[in-house]
């Protein structure tokens, strides 16, 4: 086929259409704009994580072996950034008071010892003697369904979802 010999007839617009045309893309980029300025400014809501003040009891040897385990079999760990790291925290509550207890740097790699997460989840340990008998995908979910998982980051949504773009297969597992 010959490409110089096709003719494209494309319409011809009045000046009338031409205004009315450049006016409906002056809008749409406004609302756009203003859609896109909403959604930066305003962070992902969730349960804070502030230990500060607080206990923090560190797992017992039994439990961390679980959740380490638990957490080298994991589906999603592939999918998570490089350089975006998930920590993930542990804690019960005594006396009507929060106890922090041990967390895991989680990078695609396994478990990391240093680095800069952009999320952060924290879940009653209640949950990592099930750790055994189910993976930690479906323990998540649980949790999330029984109200035991917070998700803090101070990033907002949009940039999250940048960031952790390759994992949104997984958000029904992180309880997103």
């Amino acid at each position: 086929m010959d490409f110089k010999k096709l003719k494209i007839n494309l319409p011809k617009f009045s000046s009338k259409t031409k205004k009315r045309i450049k006016i409906l893309f002056i809008c749409k980029l406004i609302f756009f704009s203003l859609i896109f300025f909403i959604v930066i400014q305003f962070p992902l809501t969730g349960k804070i994580i502030d230990t500060e003040g607080h206990k923090i009891i560190p797992l017992n040897p039994e439990q961390r072996a679980i959740v380490e385990q638990s957490i080298l079999a994991s589906e999603f760990l592939k999918d998570i950034p490089k350089n975006n790291p998930v920590f993930l925290r542990f804690f019960y509550f005594e006396n009507g008071e929060r106890i922090w207890q041990g967390g895991f740097l989680i990078g695609n790699q396994g478990i990391l010892t240093q680095g800069e997460p952009s999320i952060y989840f924290s879940i009653h340990s209640k949950y990592i003697s099930e750790l055994n008998k189910q993976n930690l995908c479906t323990i998540i979910g649980k949790a999330n369904k029984n109200k035991d998982v917070g998700i803090y980051s101070d990033y907002n949504k949009a940039r999250l979802f940048l960031k952790y773009a390759g994992m949104l297969k997984h958000r029904g597992c992180l309880g997103m």
